[in-house]
């Protein structure tokens, strides 16, 4: 029992000094071994620790310090192997590559800066040409308007026109029947005016003879 809760207490003092755990850098010597022990007899658990490389502090003890490597294995090494800021070289390659991104930063940034522009010319054209395409349809619907009012006064003056032919027509109907009307009783005039003149005549053609008769007989006497 006491030896889970001294357990406990170690795993839980652990976790703390990693929360709180410092970074420190392998100093300017080409290649380290971080080990078991405090010292260089014990077994080696990582080698070949580059110059440079960020190491998280664990523990302190004497003039050593116990780390955590990127691969994460753990081990003691002398304090004259670590520092705690970047090393001169390490220093000038990170700061050259701090230089570098800027410069592509600023490429890009002027790239999407371009494409900006770009866009908005575009932007400002395609406003432009939607203007003048609003201007257009607004001078179309104009005209469509002058139109439809122009379509409804003719459309007025046909119903007018309509009305106007319709009324000549019955008048002209009308004078026909007239005409019929007046050519019949004319018709009608002039037969009795022929077959009175027929009767006349024959009348006429009978009293002849009996006049010439008498004549005669008067001048017998």
């Amino acid at each position: 029992m006491l030896k889970q809760i001294l357990f406990g207490l170690t795993a839980s003092f652990s976790v703390i000094l990693s929360a709180q755990a410092e970074t420190v850098y392998v100093s300017d010597i080409q290649f380290v071994a971080i080990r078991e022990g405090l010292s260089n007899d014990t077994r080696a658990t990582e080698r070949g620790i580059k110059s440079g490389t960020p190491l998280t502090v664990l523990q302190r003890r004497n003039d050593y310090v116990k780390v955590r490597t990127p691969d994460g294995n753990e081990g003691w090494l002398p304090n004259y192997f670590i520092s705690e800021d970047r090393v001169s070289r390490d220093q000038l390659v990170y700061l050259q590559n701090q230089l570098t991104q800027a410069k592509e930063a600023k490429v890009d940034a002027q790239d999407v800066l371009q494409e900006t522009k770009d866009t908005n010319s575009e932007l400002i054209s395609s406003v432009e040409s939607l203007t003048s395409q609003k201007q257009a349809l607004e001078q179309q619907l104009m005209d469509v308007s002058v139109l439809a009012q122009q379509a409804k006064e003719i459309v007025s003056a046909n119903q007018e026109s309509d009305y106007k032919i319709k009324s000549l027509q019955q008048q002209v109907d009308t004078l026909t029947m007239q005409n019929e009307e007046l050519s019949n009783s004319i018709e009608q005039r002039w037969f009795l005016i022929g077959a009175g003149t027929l009767i006349a005549g024959g009348i006429l053609g009978l009293l002849f003879p009996m006049t010439r008769k008498k004549k005669v007989s008067s001048s017998s006497w």
